[in-house]
């Protein structure tokens, strides 16, 4: 009976699970051991002969996060995530170059964060056109071209970008000289990133966001699961998330979230919407710190201490022989269907 590993917040969680009900695990491979320390001092040499305003972006894991606040806090600056702004932040149109850590990862509205997306904000014009696409890819399922966006930062500022990657197989850390070159690099991993689902459909869908930082907040969380749910048509979901900071924004904000106004109101309430659509009608049962009421009230779903319990709730009357898909790192993998033969016959 193997089992499997899947990451919790900062540490990961393990469930057995017999090899007839087990379809199939994604992503297959990812670099474990990417956040050495060894990895990190060499970074830092980098970094420190650059002589930039140094931007660190909210994708960075926190244990990686802490290293650079404690070895760079003199010409440190640390990015906000772009959907939980309500306003536009300090100008910084002044600063000619800077240098962006980041660990880049997918999004189901603009492809990819960790970019240099987090910069948008800080031009009025720019933030105002970014908002209203992705409200508007949230309602048709299409994908925001952030390559253009991408393109103006390029023209506004000398960004230099350092990408931890654990989807790189040659190379887990990526430097490049704007954000244009960082985003044709990660479209160059992309397919990597896809996962055909195959014919053995899953019955049951297992899905961690992938511990941190993706998982820090239910909210976070629920800006990657979209990543997996939109091609996938299970009806039982088993979700993973620690969420050590509850939901991570205020409850009535979700509560009172009025479309009338949609643009006054942080983007990240366009991705709980987006994943809170895709789980409708679903069974769904959560693993997480997160209490119950919150969870009731956000996702109708029940908070479960271990995931065998959750497995096990979520297994009840279904049928001898219905088998389970994992996924252990939705911000890494995109479910996509594979497509069945056409075996109609001709005239």
């Amino acid at each position: 009976m193997p089992a499997v590993w899947l990451p919790y917040g900062s540490t990961s969680i393990s469930i057995k699970i017999d090899h007839e009900d087990l379809a199939w695990v994604f992503p297959n491979v990812l670099n474990n051991n990417l956040f050495n320390l060894q990895m990190l001092n060499s970074i830092l040499k980098s970094i420190l002969r650059e002589k930039r305003l140094l931007l660190m972006d909210p994708t960075l894991p926190n244990n990686v996060k802490g290293f650079f606040r404690k070895n760079l806090s003199e010409n440190l600056k640390e990015l906000s995530c772009f959907d939980m702004l309500n306003s536009n932040p300090v100008d910084v149109s002044s600063v000619e170059s800077a240098l962006l850590l980041s660990y880049p990862h997918l999004d189901p509205l603009i492809e990819f964060r960790g970019l240099g997306e987090n910069l948008i904000p800080f031009n009025s014009k720019l933030w105002r056109d970014f908002k209203t696409d992705v409200v508007e890819a949230s309602k048709s399922g299409d994908i925001v071209n952030i390559r253009d966006y991408l393109e103006d930062i390029n023209s506004l500022i000398d960004l230099k970008l350092i990408m931890f990657a654990p989807w790189s197989e040659n190379s887990h850390v990526l430097i490049v000289d704007n954000p244009v070159e960082a985003y044709e690099a990660t479209k160059l991993f992309k397919k990597g990133l896809l996962s055909k689902i195959p014919n053995s459909k899953a019955e049951l869908l297992m899905i961690s966001a992938g511990g941190d930082p993706f998982d820090e907040s239910l909210s976070r969380a629920l800006c990657v699961f979209p990543n997996c749910l939109q091609g996938c048509d299970c009806d039982r979901i088993v979700l993973i998330a620690e969420g050590s900071m509850g939901l991570g924004l205020d409850p009535e904000l979700v509560l009172s979230y009025n479309r009338k106004i949609e643009l006054e109101t942080p983007l990240i309430l366009r991705y709980i919407d987006l994943c809170r659509g895709l789980l409708r009608e679903k069974l769904v049962h959560t693993v997480s710190a997160i209490p119950d009421p919150l969870l009731k009230m956000i996702l109708d779903s029940k908070a479960y201490d271990t995931l065998f319990d959750a497995y096990k709730a979520s297994r009840l009357f279904l049928p001898k022989g219905s088998k389970t898909g994992i996924v252990t790192n939705a911000s890494l993998t995109i479910l996509e269907p594979v497509k069945e033969p056409n075996t109609g016959g001709g005239a």
